[in-house]
């Protein structure tokens, strides 16, 4: 019960990480950009206008690659409690304002230039929208959570997937009646190194489909919203049922397609002595292929969700690649684990039931707070 209590502390602390907000001096505006970054391109775009609309106003352009200009940035967004950005684009500094990201001159656009003439008429500080008031945690500024420590958080509710566990315990129940540690490190590894392949590839074409709407931020807002939203309430019932009736994978047409590709790879390896190993390694690869995809949508509502959420962030290539990567390493750790025990001791080790069922209601939980964390901010 203590791990689970502190697992539900552990999931609310990292997604309301919030860093305390710092201010620079003057009303200059430093903007960091990437050649082939399509909002940077149009933010250069939007601050040609600004420099006609406000020639009072100095505007530097870094290129944010140069090394010559990271020094400033990382003092910039030092200054700005905000380390976590460097390697995004663009970030725009205005005065004693920061700005990560550009969608259009409509949103983010705005808010710019509402910064400039705040601080260009000495009015103070502006209503800062994106402090909440929310029952029991009082106020909180929800402009900047920690997104290695959200991505760490989702990956791991993420592993505790029923479906995903049963694929691995099917295969290493298959391979474990070989009695070899070589052949179990060589097929269970081939099935685990597929399986994060595969799944991280299904994370990317999510993120490029989100990307191509990410420029309208209200449109993004809401439909990670409601993905969240959909999926606490998805795995609220889950925790329902799995708390009556244990946690099972309920798929009629899933199983019938498991139950067909398990029995041919028994068929394989139950074969008198093969030759080579190469038929089993074929079937082990394209069962792991079929299965992740097969099993995707049964916690589809996690990882589209963070592939929404990396969209948003306007990550430069290796980032949002990283952060999958990140991502990919604790969706795959209770089954490298429960792997990597096979091989050393030759039994199956499983994570109570009780864990399991209780970890989908921290699911539930997680998502429903960042459902409700975007449709506040719409």
């Amino acid at each position: 019960m203590r791990q689970i209590k502190f697992l539900i502390f552990l999931t609310l602390f990292g997604i309301l990480f919030f860093s305390q907000l710092a201010f620079a001096k003057g009303i200059e505006i430093n903007f960091f950009y990437s050649e082939t970054c399509p909002h940077c391109t149009a933010e250069q775009k939007f601050l040609d206008d600004i420099a006609i609309k406000y020639p009072e106003i100095k505007i530097n352009r870094y290129l944010a690659a140069d090394s010559n200009n990271q020094t400033l940035l990382k003092g910039l967004l030092k200054e700005h409690d905000s380390l976590r950005y460097f390697g995004a684009v663009p970030l725009t500094f205005v005065g004693s304002d920061f700005f990560p990201g550009f969608d259009n001159t409509n949103d983010i656009g705005k808010k710019i230039e509402e910064s400039i003439q705040r601080q260009l008429s000495g009015s103070g500080e502006p209503a800062d929208e994106n402090k909440l008031t929310i029952p029991i945690l009082g106020t909180i500024d929800v402009s900047k959570f920690s997104l290695p420590a959200l991505t760490v958080i989702l990956g791991i509710l993420d592993g505790f997937n029923v479906c995903s566990l049963g694929a691995l315990v099917l295969i290493l129940g298959l391979v474990l009646a070989l009695r070899s540690r070589k052949k179990i490190l060589i097929f269970g590894g081939l099935f685990i190194l597929t399986t994060a392949i595969i799944y991280g590839i299904l994370i990317f074409l999510w993120h490029q489909l989100f990307s191509i709407i990410a420029t309208y931020e209200i449109l993004m807002r809401a439909l990670i919203g409601v993905l969240g939203i959909g999926g606490g309430i998805y795995f609220f019932k889950e925790f329902r049922r799995f708390k009556k009736y244990g946690p099972t994978c309920e798929a009629p047409t899933k199983r019938n397609i498991i139950a067909k590709l398990t029995s041919k790879i028994q068929g394989i390896l139950t074969k008198e002595k093969h030759e080579s190993i190469f038929p089993v390694i074929a079937a082990i690869f394209l069962f792991a292929i079929v299965l992740t995809v097969v099993e995707f949508p049964c916690s589809a509502a996690i990882p589209v969700i963070f592939a929404g959420i990396l969209a948003k962030s306007h990550l430069s290539i290796f980032l949002y690649l990283l952060y999958i990567l990140i991502y990919l390493i604790f969706y795959m750790l209770d089954e490298i684990i429960i792997f990597l025990i096979a091989v050393s001791t030759l039994k199956l080790w499983l994570a109570s039931p009780k864990f399991v069922t209780w970890i989908t209601l921290v699911e539930a939980i997680t998502l429903f707070l960042l459902g409700l964390y975007y449709l506040i901010r719409i």
